[in-house]
């Protein structure tokens, strides 16, 4: 799915504001490392693209802001080594905004579900992110795994099933719900 952020959303003087609004164009996801908000044991909170420490003035332009995971917010911080607000990278270090047709060409995940780079800017921002020490692997797989247990929601509250299918479906549950505690447990 492609993050994409909505260019008609008024105004506002506190870019928290824009919460709601930024949950539903970045589809409940970590702009950054993709982790979906249900299988995030910290919260999300808005990332300032250019950190205001460098562009105040972007403070609640909401196309600076980007939904983050709590890891994500604060491995990036203030972070920003081009030291020019107008330009995110300079081809070797900086960012690339999660919503630009750029991002998907320095980032992206391997067959296996972990975050990998593919350019120089890719590779600082895997450094940044600390992506090689964080279980990329096991959050997207524990993502799957939520997607699945909803399909199994929709099948049991299909009414079709049998009891032996209903007993079924429940050993299911509490496994997954067994499987995601353990994965997700120490918090990401």
């Amino acid at each position: 799915m492609k993050i994409v952020r909505r260019t008609d959303q008024p105004a506002e003087n506190d870019y928290a504001k824009y919460r709601d609004a930024l949950m539903e164009d970045f589809w409940s996801i970590c702009g950054y490392c993709g982790k979906h908000i249900r299988v995030s044991r910290r919260g999300f909170e808005i990332d300032h693209f250019v950190p205001i420490s460098t562009d105040e003035t972007r403070k609640n332009d909401y196309s600076n802001l980007v939904m983050s995971c709590f890891t994500c917010n604060r491995k990036k911080g203030k972070k920003w080594p081009t030291k020019n607000k107008e330009i995110c990278h300079d081809g070797k270090h900086g960012f690339v905004d999660p919503t630009s047709e750029e991002y998907d060409s320095h980032l992206g995940r391997s067959s296996s579900g972990s975050i990998e780079h593919y350019t120089k800017v890719g590779k600082y921002m895997y450094g940044v992110f600390k992506f090689h020490l964080r279980p990329t692997e096991l959050v997207w797989k524990s993502m799957e795994l939520a997607k699945r247990k909803q399909e199994l929601y929709k099948i049991k509250n299909s009414s079709k099933l049998e009891k032996i299918e209903l007993e079924l479906f429940f050993e299911i549950q509490e496994e997954l719900d067994q499987l995601l505690d353990h994965l997700l447990g120490k918090g990401e």
